[in-house]
């Protein structure tokens, strides 16, 4: 990238958008789908024949925690580290709930198993 801050460097950020997009699972033809454009589009500006609009950016950053300051300079991580963390406590609660939801149900059914044994057995 060049020194002189007025000079975008669309080759890249065309790398970097390829190496998100591999990241995230995406071929250039889900990714133009999903943000409503054109594979030959996504080809262009992953060659840095072109930029990527910013309001494709704010989607990327949105959905997928794109971090813009790596996507713009390259520097930092790809995944933005604070919405990967809230993400991944956001994750660890649900598989908690989960987990206690489930060993309620198993708690309840070992109950009624108890229960279906000891009538058997005071019936016999």
């Amino acid at each position: 990238m060049s020194d002189k801050p007025y000079i975008i460097d669309y080759k890249g950020e065309g790398a970097r958008l390829l190496k998100f997009r591999k990241k995230i699972g995406l071929s250039q033809d889900k990714l133009a789908k999903e943000i409503a454009s054109h594979q030959p589009f996504i080809a262009k500006v992953e060659k840095g024949e072109t930029t990527f609009p910013t309001h494709y950016l704010k989607y990327l950053r949105d959905k997928y925690n794109l971090d813009l300051n790596w996507y713009f300079t390259g520097k930092g991580t790809m995944i933005s580290e604070q919405d990967e963390k809230s993400t991944l406590i956001s994750d660890l609660n649900t598989i908690k709930k989960d987990y206690d939801d489930l060993w309620n149900q198993f708690d309840e059914m070992r109950k009624t198993m108890h229960k279906l044994v000891r009538d058997f057995y005071d019936k016999g």
